[in-house]
């Protein structure tokens, strides 16, 4: 009985030990699982954000003109048809408005083509900074420019262009001085399309060129003349 029980308590003490130890590494292992279960969520996530902000710098890159830094025709096909769309089902006005630089390559011609983009973005600025936030501006091409106008009927439309006529030709432009605009106004019309309000919009701005430049010119309802086909080309 001397030896047995020592024995017994020896052996009893050391598988404790043992349990404990086997405990110790558990919390261990579970506790370092874990932790890195949690950095793999946190790089995850910040993997995840770096996509969303490379998609969302590759968006923007895709919808803005590089020089003026407005919207450009493929931001303006899928908002137009977006508030064609919207217009259709509620009956809400829609107005487009089309302008050009008014003798625009002689300002290139006598400057310099940095002399005209030094045109192009201020102008840009000049009509940005008198628009709704819900109004799309957009850099159609050259020295032309669309304006999409939600929720805005053909009087308002024609008073916004207005005073952006005014606005620029009241503006000094460095070397080039005075320069001026011509604008075309339309309103959406049941049954158009981009193409057809684009059109009629653009028809506008022909006669405002036509008629003596630095004006508006409203195209109502349907109005298109069989001989003039529209092409949204720059203009002098």
């Amino acid at each position: 009985m001397l030896i047995v029980s020592p024995l017994t308590g020896m052996f009893a003490s050391r598988l404790l030990g043992i349990i404990i130890t086997l405990q110790l590494a558990l919390t261990t292992v579970f506790h370092f699982l874990g932790k890195q279960h949690g950095v793999r969520d946190i790089v995850q996530m910040q993997h995840r954000a770096d996509l969303q902000a490379l998609a969302l710098e590759l968006e923007i890159k895709a919808t803005t003109d590089p020089l003026t830094g407005l919207f450009n025709r493929g931001k303006f096909d899928v908002v137009l048809g977006y508030e064609l769309a919207r217009a259709e089902r509620y009956g809400n006005p829609l107005s487009l408005i089309v302008y050009d630089i008014d003798h625009f390559k002689e300002v290139n011609d006598a400057y310099g083509h940095q002399a005209g983009d030094r045109v192009l973005v201020q102008l840009s600025a000049i009509v940005s900074a008198a628009i709704r936030q819900t109004d799309l501006l957009v850099r159609w091409g050259g020295e032309e420019f669309v304006l999409v106008l939600p929720d805005t009927d053909g009087a308002t439309a024609r008073l916004v262009a207005e005073k952006l006529r005014q606005a620029i030709e009241q503006s000094g432009f460095d070397l080039a001085g005075t320069i001026t605009c011509s604008f075309g106004v339309s309103i959406y019309v049941e049954g158009d399309s981009v193409d057809s309000l684009v059109a009629r919009t653009d028809n506008a701005l022909y006669r405002a060129k036509m008629n003596g430049r630095n004006r508006v010119e409203y195209a109502s309802a349907r109005m298109m003349s069989p001989s003039i086909a529209p092409s949204l080309e720059p203009r002098a």
